[in-house]
């Protein structure tokens, strides 16, 4: 993973302090996995995006500026990490992710974060798209349960089209050995 990047997809306080939403399904375990992710990938020199969702209105569960909208305190970046703010589902979409990740040698991108089925996925499709190897940390993403569909279900359901549309699924305790081992 010499040319790899982690994106940490907008991992909110938003999402776990029930003020506009009910709190994310497993918070314990995504924070602690995509902690598990942070560490290896500083450890092993892998650069880190970490991208925040820029929402308008007040009842907006991320409200740009709000302290839900801030990342979540167990996952602050650190001096000279990267953090993009997006208006879309994707990470791509009208920012400069591309470029960023261009001026980081990066050509595959490990995704990690919220919401499975929505900014996660979508940001792995516009990756593929644009010709990254994609890694989903398949233990790594939650989101919440919706339309009588469960919260497992639909993790399962957006690995699958993920691995589908081209991206590999691997658990974080598989990444972690591979993200250490960089040295950049």
């Amino acid at each position: 993973m010499s040319h790899a990047a982690l994106l940490v997809i907008d991992i909110h306080c938003g999402a776990f302090d029930g003020v506009h939403c009910e709190p994310i399904a497993q918070p314990d375990a995504l924070v602690a996995n995509a902690l598990t992710l942070l560490n290896a990938a500083r450890h092993g020199g892998t650069p880190i995006v970490f991208v925040q969702h820029c929402a308008e209105g007040k009842s907006a569960p991320f409200e740009e500026g709000s302290v839900q909208w801030q990342l979540h305190e167990a996952l602050a970046p650190q001096p000279g990490e990267a953090v993009l703010r997006k208006h879309a589902s994707s990470a791509f979409e009208g920012t400069a992710l591309a470029h960023m990740l261009e001026g980081m040698n990066a050509r595959e991108l490990v995704l990690c974060g919220l919401q499975s089925e929505f900014c996660v996925s979508n940001t792995a499709k516009a990756a593929l798209a644009a010709g990254f190897t994609v890694t989903i940390v398949e233990d790594g993403h939650s989101t919440w349960p919706w339309n009588g569909e469960s919260v497992e279900a639909i993790k399962a359901r957006a690995n699958a089209e993920l691995a589908q549309a081209g991206a590999r699924l691997s658990p974080v305790a598989h990444l972690v050995t591979a993200l250490r081992a960089v040295s950049h």
